[in-house]
């Protein structure tokens, strides 16, 4: 009996170190895929080490692996991207990145996906810039990042990231069911426009304005000549089609003109009704 116990302990030793063995040789295959796409086109290292230039699609032993992304544009220093990136056996991640003259002009995104308990698909949103943004999936609002959505439909959807003061971020993917859909994005940020400060207008243009006005054709066959540049002002007499005046000072829409009135020697008149000679 002592006989064949120690000879089933023996099998069953052997069984279960060529189990861990299997394991072992399973764990370290390169069944783990990375994308990535890039803009400009980018040198690509893993570990250290330089796997390609982008687009790149390749396999990796599963587990974290750090990676850098440096663009080959000649026409302008653009900054290096560099991050740390979990990869899933049977899965694909993709890393986008478009590239700024600054990080913070550069947008981009990782997408994988990550195995759960639960039977359903899963979305979880993060942003590493802005802290916050606002996300939409398939057009409906769902609320703002770092975001879980505990069940999504299985298949293709389009999500859209945006925040104030960046460029909002499209992002097709597919959540499958019993994975979790996980996207962490960057935006881009806006250089806002600055604004032109507008040149004022002299209050008095007669130091370096010399021109003359002609009176032009009006609905009452003259023109009324005020004490001020508005339409409310007092009349102080009238001038009329064809005469030529000289022009002392301008505010927008009316001139001051020199003119021999019985109360006046100068008066405004519209300047829809003058043109300037």
């Amino acid at each position: 009996m002592g006989k064949y116990l120690a000879i089933g302990l023996i099998i069953i030793g052997l069984g279960l170190a060529g189990f861990g063995g299997f394991t072992y040789y399973q764990s370290h295959q390169p069944t783990a895929g990375l994308k990535i796409e890039t803009n400009p086109t980018s040198l690509v290292f893993v570990d250290n080490l330089q796997v390609g230039q982008t687009p790149i699609e390749k396999t990796f032993v599963p587990g974290e692996v750090s990676l850098k992304i440096i663009p080959t544009s000649t026409s302008s220093a653009l900054p290096s991207y560099q991050t740390k990136v979990k990869l899933t056996s049977q899965v694909y991640t993709v890393v986008r990145r478009d590239f700024g003259e600054t990080d913070l002009l550069s947008a981009g995104d990782i997408i994988s996906l990550e195995p759960q308990s639960a039977k359903t698909a899963s979305l979880s949103v993060v942003t590493a810039s802005p802290e916050s943004a606002s996300v939409t999936l398939d057009g409906q609002p769902q609320g703002f990042t770092p975001l879980l959505v505990a069940s999504v439909i299985p298949g293709d959807h389009e999500i859209t990231i945006a925040s104030p003061g960046f460029t909002d971020r499209q992002i097709s993917a597919k959540a499958i069911a019993g994975y979790k859909l996980n996207i962490n994005a960057k935006l881009a940020g806006v250089i806002p426009t600055p604004t032109p400060t507008p040149t004022p207008l002299p209050a008095t243009a007669s130091a370096n304005l010399k021109g003359y006005v002609t009176i032009t054709e009006t609905p009452t066959k003259f023109l009324r000549v005020r004490a001020a540049a508005s339409t409310g002002a007092k009349e102080w007499g009238k001038v009329y089609p064809g005469d030529k005046y000289k022009v002392l000072e301008t505010k927008t829409g009316w001139y001051l003109i020199q003119v021999d009135l019985d109360a006046t020697n100068s008066g405004w008149i519209s300047s829809t009704y003058a043109k300037p000679n």
